[in-house]
C-alpha cells in the first residue's frame, strides 16, 4: 500500500501498536508491574515502560529524518560501489561503478526522499507518557 494512500489514523497506529507492544514486553517481564503490590512501584515500572519505545521510536522516526536529508548517501554510495565489483552480472541498469556519485544522488533525489514523521510523533507520545508516570511516581 502506497504511503500517500493510507489514511492518517493508520500512519499512527502502526507505531503506536508497535510501541505498545515493547511497552508491554517490558512491564511484563523486565519491571514485573503485575507482581508488584505497591501502586509507587507500579508506576515506577509504568513509567520505564513506556520510555523504552519512547527513545526508540523517537530514533528510528529521528534517524529516518537525518536519512531523508542525504547524510547517508556517501556510505550507501560505497556500500552500492562495493556490491557492484562483487556482483557484477547484476540485472541492476543504475549500478554504482557505472556512475559518479554526483549521479547516484541525484538519482536519489528524483525517487524522492521520504521520513517517518509519525514514527517520531508516536516517541514523543510513549515519552510524554513516561514522563506523566514519572510525576506520578514522584
Amino acid at each position: 500500500m502506497n504511503e500517500d494512500t493510507r489514511p492518517l489514523w493508520l500512519r499512527f497506529l502502526i507505531p503506536t501498536a508497535v510501541g505498545l507492544i515493547i511497552a508491554l514486553l517490558y512491564a511484563v517481564f523486565a519491571a514485573q508491574v503485575f507482581q508488584q503490590t505497591e501502586a509507587r512501584e507500579v508506576l515506577r515500572g509504568i513509567s520505564d515502560s513506556f520510555l523504552l519505545p519512547g527513545v526508540i521510536l523517537l530514533a528510528a522516526g529521528g534517524l529516518s529524518w537525518v536519512a531523508s536529508k542525504g547524510f547517508f548517501d556517501l556510505p550507501g554510495y560505497a556500500v552500492h560501489s562495493l556490491f557492484g565489483f562483487f556482483i557484477p552480472d547484476r540485472e541492476d541498469s543504475d549500478r554504482a561503478s557505472s556512475h559518479s556519485f554526483y549521479e547516484y544522488k541525484q538519482k536519489k533525489d528524483q525517487k524522492g526522499r521520504h521520513w517517518l514523521p509519525f514514527v517520531l510523533l508516536s516517541g514523543v507520545f510513549f515519552l510524554l507518557l513516561s514522563i506523566l508516570f514519572a510525576i506520578l511516581y514522584h
